[in-house]
């Protein structure tokens, strides 16, 4: 479902998590890790979510963010962390 709203002069629309595509950039930084660190050990989790390749390069992909959400939060807080980011304070 997306939302659409008019406020004063500027247009707003809201998307659901699973129509929104991240960058490698943008998923690093939506899960709290460095670039280099997300595209070396996260991404490359048997259970983490596949890409969708926009172009034949790895600058390309795009990750869907209701998939990392939904990954994100499937993660136990009671194991070591091997992919998910520490909880902030």
């Amino acid at each position: 479902m997306t939302a659409i709203a008019n406020v004063g002069s500027s247009f707003i629309v809201a998307l659901p998590p699973s129509d929104i595509w991240l960058t490698d950039i943008q998923a690093a930084e939506f899960l709290g890790y460095s670039e280099v660190h997300f595209r070396s050990s996260v991404c490359c989790l048997p259970e983490f979510p596949k890409p969708r390749y926009v172009t034949r390069s790895g600058h390309g992909r795009r990750w869907n963010l209701g998939e990392i959400s939904n990954w994100l939060n499937n993660q136990s807080d009671d194991e070591p962390k091997k992919g998910r980011p520490r909880k902030q304070r």
